[in-house]
């Protein structure tokens, strides 16, 4: 039951912490992009879309890679899972918030799903890294361990 708990509690904090950190970095993307264009206003409207799209994103991110729902699954399988259910989510908000119109054309379709797959491989690169970096650590540590566990039988 407290693991239960636990995992509750950590997913209320990672939507708090994913909707502060996504609401600040779309705010200065925006502002940044305004500043560029001299756009002078931020509407209400927008603004209201934006924090709805964020908070529907990172609850997305949060059932996936929180072990509340999905308990079992891989760090790639859960990557995979993500990338592909945010994608379509991404294409939704992208006609929601009128990024794209109509249906696009298929080199525009191209260069969206290259950049998925780009960042999705870029992910994968270094999650395989960081896995073989921690599986060298976790043997050496293992090898120490051993090595005075016998020396300790033998006196």
């Amino acid at each position: 039951m407290q693991n239960c708990k636990d995992k509750v509690i950590q997913f209320g904090v990672w939507m708090r912490n994913g909707i502060a950190f996504c609401t600040t970095w779309f705010l200065i993307l925006i502002l940044a992009y305004n500043h560029i264009f001299n756009i002078q206003t931020i509407s209400t409207k927008s603004l209201t879309k934006l924090v709805f799209w964020i908070v529907g994103g990172v609850f997305i991110f949060n059932l996936i890679f929180t072990r509340l729902i999905i308990k079992k699954w891989s760090f790639t399988r859960r990557l995979t899972c993500f990338m592909s259910v945010i994608s379509l989510y991404e294409c939704l908000g992208f006609y929601w918030f009128g990024f794209f119109e109509g249906k696009g054309t298929i080199a525009q379709w191209g260069a969206f799903i290259g950049i998925i797959f780009i960042l999705y491989f870029i992910c994968i690169a270094i999650y395989q890294k960081y896995s073989k970096r921690q599986g060298e650590i976790y043997t050496q540590v293992l090898r120490e361990y051993q090595s005075k566990r016998s020396m300790q039988h033998e006196k």
